[in-house]
């Protein structure tokens, strides 16, 4: 299910597939700020086609640059011809780029590149993912991303089919991930403790520290309501009893690995890990101004419900 944020308030550029992969063959060494911490501050963006699971077809995480060619022009149609001119779209429908390789899927672990979903946890992202197109009577059944409550910058911090800059704010104590999309900032905890267990929120506790060069991210304390973080291709779903760590690693000046992984036997299978890199952008974030009175939800339920009633019948002759 692919979501698109049609009226992104954006103005970027493109950013080139092999830009995010520069590498150089020497060990990198990040700059640092005055505690000795990698210094992760700066504006960060994706922009990219791959989705979160790999396709059916495609057997391999890393393709060759013809392969990931060709894999890209199925994405050709996801894209409207006539948009907003303020609102970016991608237009030349890259891959994902890590390390300089072409990536089918965020998901590396399990090596399918598909969701490790229990049986339930199957049945109720399959009904998720046809809830846009079935369900109309109330505002609360609709996606929380489109009610401008829960967006991309949540953990897990995920992509979008757009360009999408991330701003990163650092401190000893907190770190503030703030994303230009629905939701705002995101306070990172790097000292004290977390709330007792029964403090929770849609957006969760999310509790910092570093691991030699790595900033990881834990976060808990979930809502066992609006359990669905929408992706451009899939939902994953996220409970009461789900961890989220996530592990923010600088590999080069222009290049910020992100890996997350899914920790909630409930709902999973197994953990699972999915990646993707970020690059750095001389753009700066704006305040995204989700609601605006939310005009697109009121019509999306008015419409459905016009649609609903019965036709004019047409007079006798």
């Amino acid at each position: 299910m692919v979501r698109w944020l049609a009226t992104c308030a954006t103005a970027a550029i493109i950013l080139s597939p092999m830009t995010a992969g520069a590498q150089t063959a020497e060990p990198y060494h990040p700059p640092r700020t005055a505690d000795g911490h990698p210094d992760l501050q700066g504006v960060w963006a994706t922009a990219f086609m791959t989705g979160l699971e790999r396709p059916d077809d495609v057997k391999e995480l890393v393709l060759a640059p013809k392969e990931a060619a060709e894999l890209s022009k199925r994405f050709h149609g996801y894209v409207p011809q006539v948009v907003d001119p303020d609102a970016n779209f991608i237009g030349d429908f890259t891959l994902a780029v890590v390390k300089g390789g072409y990536r089918s899927s965020l998901i590396v672990d399990p090596g399918d590149g598909k969701l490790p979903l229990t049986a339930a946890s199957k049945e109720a992202v399959a009904k998720f993912n046809k809830a846009p197109e079935t369900t109309f009577d109330n505002p609360e059944e609709r996606d929380s991303w489109e009610r401008c409550i829960i967006g991309g910058g949540q953990a897990p911090m995920r992509p979008e089919h757009g360009f999408t800059p991330v701003q990163i704010v650092q401190t000893p104590e907190a770190i503030v991930i703030m994303i230009e999309d629905v939701g705002g900032l995101r306070i990172v905890n790097m000292t004290g403790s977390p709330p007792p267990n029964a403090v929770r929120s849609r957006e969760g506790y999310s509790a910092g520290h570093w691991e030699g060069d790595t900033l990881v991210i834990e976060t808990t304390h979930f809502m066992p309501i609006d359990r669905f973080r929408s992706t451009v291709d899939t939902a994953l779903i996220l409970g009461p009893q789900s961890k989220v760590i996530e592990r923010y690693t600088r590999v080069s000046d222009t290049e910020l690995l992100e890996q997350f992984t899914i920790e909630d036997p409930t709902l999973y299978t197994k953990p699972w890990l999915a990646e993707y890199s970020l690059t750095r952008s001389d753009k700066k974030t704006y305040e995204y101004a989700c609601h605006e009175h939310n005009y697109s939800l009121t019509n999306v339920l008015r419409a459905a419900r016009l649609g609903r009633q019965d036709k004019p019948k047409g007079k006798k002759s």
